[in-house]
């Protein structure tokens, strides 16, 4: 009787004890890959990079403000904020301009001419960085004082554009109270963006033809807030990111050994 019931008790040891096995297995695969991740990190990785483009400049002054500031202006603060807040926390910075100029190569003539030339320079250093993350940052402006509110424009180029738009979107929609722009898509509708193939977002931060996001993004105050919701969109991206790919990596890990 005794070996009868040991008898039918094999199967389920067998399974349990491969099921345990298989448990360990991943559970050590786990650890290995946490353990190569830590000498990885304390051996240094490489920094990500962010290319950061303030729009406009030089004669270029963008959008003039119901107030009469100049967009350029406005979005070289932004990005000077942002790019200082993106250092401090570990990231290469790339800018495509830091002063109030057109980076046309030098000896062409006529504002249109610059224009391209300086059109070209700035893609020329987002094509140099493919493994960057692209913010180009700008300024709204509509017929209508009641339109306002930072909104995001992306491409279908690279998949996490939409994701990135999305999170940035959430983020300044909680800045500006009552803002419920939704993201757009701007496939083919501007240069620097056609062709790049990083992840890229455009951020219209607000509309100057507004009283109060003229009125706000005419203080430096208020820019800093601007620059640091794009900091902790950045963030964000990133942090879905990483655990997008760990949440693969193990999938794959467990997949495997459960097909063994």
């Amino acid at each position: 009787m005794g070996i009868k019931i040991l008898k039918n008790k094999i199967p389920f040891i067998i399974t349990l004890f491969c099921c345990v096995t298989v448990a360990a297995l991943a559970a050590s695969v786990r650890a290995s890959d946490s353990a190569k991740a830590a000498q990885t990190s304390a051996a240094g990785s490489p920094k990500q990079v962010i290319v950061l483009d303030a729009g406009h400049g030089g004669m270029d002054s963008g959008c003039v403000a119901i107030n009469g500031a100049y967009e350029k202006d406005i979005n070289l603060d932004i990005v000077k904020d942002l790019g200082a807040l993106l250092t401090l926390n570990g990231y290469e910075v790339v800018y495509t301009r830091t002063e109030d100029i057109s980076i046309h190569d030098d000896g062409v003539e006529g504002i249109r001419n610059q224009k391209i030339s300086d059109m070209k320079n700035r893609l020329a250093i987002v094509e140099t960085y493919p493994d960057s993350v692209f913010i180009s940052v700008h300024q709204n402006l509509f017929t209508d004082p009641a339109y306002f509110g930072g909104q995001m424009f992306y491409t279908t180029n690279n998949s996490a554009n939409f994701k990135l738009a999305r999170i940035m979107q959430e983020l300044f929609s909680e800045l500006q109270p009552g803002n419920d722009r939704e993201v757009k898509l701007i496939d083919n509708g501007l240069y620097l963006f056609k062709n790049t193939k990083q992840p890229a977002l455009l951020i219209e931060c607000g509309f100057l033809s507004n009283p109060d996001d003229a009125a706000n993004l005419n203080t430096a105050e208020y820019r800093k807030k601007v620059a640091f919701t794009i900091f902790s969109g950045l963030q964000n991206y990133f942090g879905e990111e990483e655990k997008s790919k760990e949440n693969t990596e193990i999938g794959e890990a467990e997949s495997f050994l459960y097909m063994q």
